[in-house]
């Protein structure tokens, strides 16, 4: 343990406590979701295809959709339009409050459950390996961490399954939240992730992101995936924009 440094965050916290970003109440030790607010989120129970949009069942890729799309599965945990889910997610990426993952995290395994407990579907079944979608290098220096792979770091601890954080690179820094039309947003995407790691030989992945919106950035990822070994790829995204 770095005590100097546990000693100076011991007292920053004593002098400036951590409160929940919705209600104000005080909670300290680097907390910032109450127990109260993150149990008012609500999960999104409905299933889309990543394309359409249209209901999926257990949000599979519809036969028209496929062709363009090589995301098998969209795994949505709560809706965008909900005013507290995107506050968190502002938060968590733009005020740089790195420790939100913990709450985000504990949002997704209420999901997960509730997906397996009540929907009989269980995307961990087929012992799938983590892979969080990465940052530009000047954009991870900007923020200083990974929002997407913090939360599969968590998820892999909790369920005890493998991540790989570093297989997939991405190369090229060019944001899509500025980017309003759909096919200008899927043209964007295109060469802007590197594959380096083993072949994948079959084995089935969850892609791991924040907020998807048109789906192109996860499915260039999916692509690159796929066209180095990967089964199945599923997307479990906190919310869809």
């Amino acid at each position: 343990m770095n005590y100097p440094q546990h000693l100076v965050g011991w007292f920053l916290d004593l002098l400036f406590p951590a409160k929940c970003i919705f209600c104000g109440l005080i909670l300290g030790d680097n907390k910032y979701v109450c127990h109260k607010c993150l149990r008012s989120i609500p999960l999104y129970k409905k299933f889309e295809c990543i394309g359409c949009r249209r209901y999926s069942k257990f949000g599979r890729t519809c036969f028209v959709c496929r062709k363009g799309n090589f995301v098998d599965h969209i795994f949505v945990v709560s809706d965008y339009g909900n005013n507290k889910i995107k506050k968190l997610i502002k938060s968590y990426k733009y005020r740089f409050i790195r420790d939100l993952y913990r709450p985000i995290a504990s949002l997704i395994d209420k999901y997960l459950f509730w997906l397996s407990n009540k929907k009989q579907f269980n995307i961990f079944q087929n012992n799938p390996l983590l892979v969080p979608v990465p940052l530009n290098k000047y954009r991870l220096n900007w923020r200083g961490f990974n929002q997407a792979e913090l939360i599969a770091q968590e998820i892999g601890r909790v369920m005890h399954f493998d991540l790989a954080s570093s297989i997939l690179i991405k190369i090229k820094s060019s944001p899509q939240a500025d980017i309003e039309k759909r096919g200008e947003r899927l043209a964007n995407a295109i060469g802007k992730f590197e594959y380096d790691g083993d072949q994948l030989n079959g084995r089935e992945v969850i892609l791991v992101d924040d907020v998807c919106t048109t789906g192109a950035t996860l499915n260039e990822c999916a692509k690159i995936l796929k066209a180095n070994g990967a089964g199945k790829v599923y997307s479990l995204v906190i919310a869809r924009g």
